[in-house]
């Protein structure tokens, strides 16, 4: 979404997707999830010890960066904007050529997908047009 608010002609082939689950688990009924599910329980707990040992720590999270998406479990610095957020917020940081090496951050409640979507939607296209 904001991609494309930004003017990016970007397509799902620009996106690079790391689901929560595999794919091969997209057919299956929800009770053979739901049991399924728990497989990857050991894998992710590896993935949130080994990143806790770093001082950093998982979040799912979505980078837009030359032209290009990956959305997916990431590890940050536990300390940094993105490590700190907790409860249902939602965090975007903006990396420009004014901001760097700092970015400038804005973080708020979230509200669900399409209250959120279109109210981040809405201030960043804002923002861009403020003289």
């Amino acid at each position: 979404i904001l991609a494309r608010g930004l003017g990016w002609k970007l397509n799902m082939r620009d996106v690079t997707i790391e689901g929560l689950y595999p794919p091969s688990m997209d057919e299956l009924s929800v009770p053979a999830f739901l049991e399924a599910v728990s497989q990857l329980d050991a894998d992710f707990q590896e993935r949130v010890q080994q990143a806790a040992a770093e001082g950093k720590v998982l979040r799912f999270a979505a980078l837009v960066e030359d032209g290009h998406c990956r959305v997916g479990p990431t590890v940050v610095d536990a300390d940094s904007p993105l490590g700190r957020l907790s409860g249902t917020d939602n965090l975007i940081e903006l990396t420009t050529r004014w901001y760097t090496p700092n970015p400038l951050v804005v973080q708020g409640r979230g509200a669900g997908v399409d209250a959120t979507a279109a109210g981040v939607l809405s201030d960043i296209v804002e923002l861009a047009f403020v003289e």
